[in-house]
């Protein structure tokens, strides 16, 4: 993973952290790529999942996923929804990086039966300057 990219995820977490509904949610419960073993729900992860980059503009596009996690369907689709809404449209200056825009490009219901956990992956594209 670039620098960049990290760091634009690094950010884009720190976005979620001080949404006053996100917190209100999952608290600091948002992880890079796994939950920890025996995880306290509802929680978050979050991956790139491609990371396309214009050659001459230097613009990076990654996609990027948040997995919502919960005990309850309505519960992890509040989620989702609550990063929906925090993410959608997002644009701001993190330290160097300058994210343009962060736009929802879809999201699915999923269920882990051997866990009981219900799961919405939320996708983004997200753009910003390296």
């Amino acid at each position: 993973m670039a620098d960049g990219t990290a760091d634009v995820l690094t950010a884009l977490r720190s976005v979620l952290v001080a949404n006053e509904t996100v917190a209100g949610l999952v608290g600091t419960r948002i992880y890079r790529m796994h939950l920890p073993q025996d995880p306290t729900l509802p929680a978050i992860t979050f991956q790139m999942i491609s990371r396309p980059e214009d050659a001459v503009t230097a613009v990076a596009s990654p996609r990027v996923q948040y997995t919502c996690y919960a005990e309850s369907s309505t519960g992890a689709a509040a989620l989702a929804k609550a990063v929906r809404k925090a993410l959608h449209q997002y644009y701001g200056v993190h330290g160097d990086i300058r994210i343009s825009r962060c736009f929802f490009s879809g999201q699915h219901d999923d269920y882990d039966e051997v866990t009981g956990t219900y799961i919405v992956p939320v996708d983004f594209r997200v753009y910003y300057q390296e």
